[in-house]
């Protein structure tokens, strides 16, 4: 029998890319995508899943917040925070919660598969993102907003007029691991609009 997939991201580009990466795997059925995590609850209802895969950064309910509705159900599932990265503290959280598993959304196609492979077999797998997660440039600027190398990086392709395509081919990273970093950079920097993105470009001097 195949396991029933449940996808909660906010990001719809990452949400439908991982779709198309797992929807590839035989045994693993996608039954439901949820682009605003104010649905989660009702669609895990209607579904019933086997494994829900949550992002861990939204807006309305982060990830936390969406488990523990989830833990409320009486149908149980697996459930596996993909993230960016977490420090230990939070993955500490997630044990707490009796989630299943945690991965970066840096994990490359044939791990992700394999780990949750593991985790439906009944391992609680919660891998460190702490290789993956880039060093921090000494830069006031930087660290007044928390950016990382590969988030500088990024902006700085931006700023020449890249577009995501572009930035994944010259920083040799996926399409959807760009794609990201820029749902990342929004979520620091906050920006309003996209003439404020624009504008902060034009100043950005790192």
């Amino acid at each position: 029998m195949k396991t029933s997939i449940l996808i909660i991201d906010d990001h719809q580009l990452f949400n439908d890319g991982l779709a198309h990466i797992l929807k590839e795997v035989k045994d693993f059925k996608i039954v439901g995508q949820v682009y605003d995590s104010r649905q989660a609850l009702y669609q895990c209802q209607i579904l019933n899943p086997d494994l829900v895969l949550v992002d861990f950064s939204m807006p309305h309910l982060d990830g936390l917040q969406v488990v523990k509705q989830l833990n409320t159900l009486a149908h149980k599932c697996k459930i596996v925070i993909i993230s960016m990265y977490a420090d230990s503290k939070e993955i500490q959280l997630f044990k707490e919660l009796a989630v299943n598993g945690y991965l970066p959304k840096t994990t490359p196609a044939n791990k992700l598969r394999e780990a949750l492979h593991q985790i439906m077999a009944g391992e609680n797998i919660f891998k460190s993102s702490k290789a993956e997660k880039p060093e921090i440039v000494k830069d006031s600027f930087v660290r007044k907003y928390h950016l990382s190398k590969r988030e500088v990086e990024i902006l700085k392709a931006l700023k020449e007029g890249k577009n995501t395509e572009q930035i994944a081919d010259l920083l040799h990273i996926s399409y959807f691991t760009v794609s990201a970093h820029r749902k990342n950079i929004n979520l620091k920097l906050n920006f309003k609009s996209k003439q404020e993105f624009y504008d902060f470009l034009k100043e950005f001097n790192s």
